[in-house]
């Protein structure tokens, strides 16, 4: 069964943060090359975020815990991952727009505003929804941001992998 010496948060830190450090990676990739509208690049992303919250919960249950884990420790584990991976994720992105560079920030705020004149949107409503997306355009907003989404598409993987990655203890005794 479980090992005193491996709490489940204390296995999710350090899953999370390996997992974190491959997802920064591919942020570092995309902010430093600007290539902010590589979509392939999001599906990449994706996909390591799916595996590695697998692989975490299949660690766990294989390694850790004897090869036993309910379906709600699965869930719990592999969103504790998924929150680690985005704080980790959360903090790099908070570092890089404050202190290196913010041209990610300004790309978004210019992309709004071309799609509000491609819209057709009259000029004070592009002056008053600009006005708002600038209040909101901030490291600290992006940030927080980021780490939600990365918590909540971390849950649904972690509802639909846990449907198969659980593992119950056989209780049926052998002996009459």
């Amino acid at each position: 069964m479980e090992s005193p010496k491996t709490s489940a948060t204390k296995s999710a830190l350090n899953f999370g943060t390996m997992l974190g450090l491959v997802l920064m990676i591919i942020s570092l990739i995309i902010f430093v090359f600007e290539m902010y509208e590589a979509k392939w690049l999001s599906y990449i992303s994706y996909i390591i975020l799916i595996v590695g919250i697998i692989m975490g919960i299949k660690r766990r249950r294989d390694q850790e815990r004897g090869g036993v884990i309910s379906y709600g420790q699965s869930l719990g584990y592999g969103t504790l991952v998924a929150f680690f991976a985005g704080l980790i994720g959360a903090i790099v992105l908070f570092m890089y727009l404050k202190f290196v560079d913010d041209g990610f920030i300004q790309y978004n705020i210019e992309l709004q505003e071309a799609q509000m004149y491609e819209a057709g949107l009259p000029d004070e409503q592009i002056e008053q929804s600009m006005m708002w997306t600038k209040k909101f355009s901030n490291p600290t907003f992006y940030s927080v941001m980021g780490l939600v989404a990365n918590v909540f598409f971390g849950f649904i993987i972690s509802l639909i992998a846990s449907a198969f990655l659980k593992k119950e203890p056989d209780n049926f005794d052998d002996t009459e």
